[in-house]
């Protein structure tokens, strides 16, 4: 009888560092629900002995599996999921692969949003105080692809897809930055989706958490830095005191006030994790592409490329981090709202927000909401929503993409939709310093 084999579902970016990591090892059947998944033919040519299932023989090749590795994308009530698990078959993920196989700590970082961020900032003060450490998961390279016998440590950026796979999922450190309504086409509420995010706790030594959500507080058990908790980890006025340290603001290259949040809750793990925050590589981090990023400055205008907002509360970060409550943004929203409601949104938008400019698939549903607020108007693409925020914006504003919608409607993720912004607003600048004479730089 053939040895009982591992069946992988999704051959996406996960799906194939899975069976990077278990190719000759033991036998592998691999699942996709998708025509053309993006790795099938690099699977075919660089893994022959890997059996592709399709449709109509997952069933069978189900019976063959001794356990299913399923990556983040498919959903836990799928159908193949659901029935291996009404079959005992053990159900597992690429991130319990690498807790089994990592030899190093790991800390793990979750939150609806700035957990890229975080996750960065902490593998900096890590790389800072000379340790060799591996950062990614959610976010850039698979867990899996970054194990290695000379490294110090992992950082990984989890979601609550991959979360809500693990049981008690053993981690340094667990830390969850915010929980706000986010995936609602895939979790019943947002109960439901803060419990997966918590889920981060149930294996950790130690925790960070937020003190001002109280979705975040992981239970009594594990010992515990509760950000602006009045611990000594909090935000003060223009201040952030970093275990009893006080840092100016100003300091720090990242932008907007949110910001300020992720770099004290990056310190507490970093310290949780017996890293001391080194205060230079953690005022010198500019922050990563495509969140709350500067693009140009044009006409006194400030072009901010906000493009992983892919949800309300990340656009309501962003408005409270770079408004000022005198009307100074223009705002451009819109693309898949997942489900979502933008009423969240109203008030920040009538404190912040001038002018509304709205894109995508669900541009008509925010109107609906938002367009009682502000005045708002639809445009067919980038090109002509960053062209209407320029006629909109007065010296002194900022206009930012901030959408609160994922990007799939319109773009093939949320960095394509950022570099797009990012053009149009080179194009804007080039055609301004044309007409004043300068030469491009």
């Amino acid at each position: 009888m053939t040895d009982p084999a591992t069946l992988i579902i999704g051959l996406g970016v996960t799906g194939y560092s899975c069976i990077r990591h278990l190719a000759g090892r033991e036998r592998l059947l691999a699942f996709d629900t998708r025509d053309a998944p993006p790795f099938l033919g690099a699977v075919r040519g660089e893994y022959p002995d890997v059996e592709i299932v399709d449709a109509t023989s997952w069933r069978e090749a189900l019976g063959r599996a001794r356990r299913v590795v399923a990556s983040p994308g498919v959903a836990m009530d799928h159908e193949l999921v659901a029935t291996a698990r009404a079959a005992k078959v053990p159900v597992t993920s690429d991130i319990e692969l690498f807790l089994g196989a990592a030899r190093r700590p790991v800390v793990g970082v979750t939150g609806t949003n700035g957990k890229s961020t975080v996750a960065t900032l902490v593998g900096k003060l890590f790389a800072a105080a000379g340790r060799n450490v591996g950062v990614g998961g959610n976010l850039g390279t698979p867990a899996l692809d970054l194990l290695g016998e000379d490294m110090d440590g992992y950082v990984l950026e989890l979601s609550s897809f991959q979360l809500e796979r693990l049981d008690r999922p053993r981690l340094a450190v667990g830390a969850v930055l915010n929980v706000s309504a986010d995936h609602l086409d895939r979790y019943p509420d947002v109960a439901t989706y803060a419990a997966a995010k918590r889920r981060i706790y149930g294996g950790a030594q130690r925790a960070v958490y937020n003190a001002d959500d109280p979705r975040t507080r992981p239970d009594d058990s594990v010992p515990a830095i509760a950000l602006n908790g009045g611990t000594g980890w909090c935000l003060e006025d223009d201040e952030l005191v970093i275990g009893g340290r006080r840092v100016k603001a100003e300091a720090l290259a990242l932008n907007g006030r949110h910001n300020r949040f992720n770099a004290l809750a990056a310190a507490a793990i970093a310290h949780q994790a017996g890293i001391d925050a080194d205060i230079g590589a953690l005022a010198g981090f500019r922050g990563l592409p495509h969140r709350s990023y500067l693009v140009a400055e044009v006409d006194g205008v400030s072009y901010v490329d906000d493009s992983k907002a892919t949800n309300v509360g990340a656009c309501l970060a962003a408005l409270d981090g770079f408004g000022t409550g005198e009307r100074n943004l223009v705002l451009i929203a819109g693309g898949d709202a997942k489900g979502a409601s933008f009423e969240a949104l109203a008030d920040a938008v009538r404190r912040h927000v001038s002018r509304l400019v709205l894109i995508g698939r669900d541009a008509d549903k925010i109107d609906a909401v938002l367009g009682k607020v502000v005045p708002a108007m639809r445009v067919g693409d980038m090109s002509e929503a960053v062209a209407a925020a320029h006629d909109a914006a007065h010296a002194g504003d900022t206009v930012i993409l901030s959408p609160a919608c994922a990007s799939f409607d319109m773009y093939t993720d949320f960095n394509e939709r950022g570099e797009d912004f990012a053009a149009q607003v080179q194009r804007l600048e080039h055609g301004r310093q044309r007409a004043s004479g300068r030469s491009p730089s």
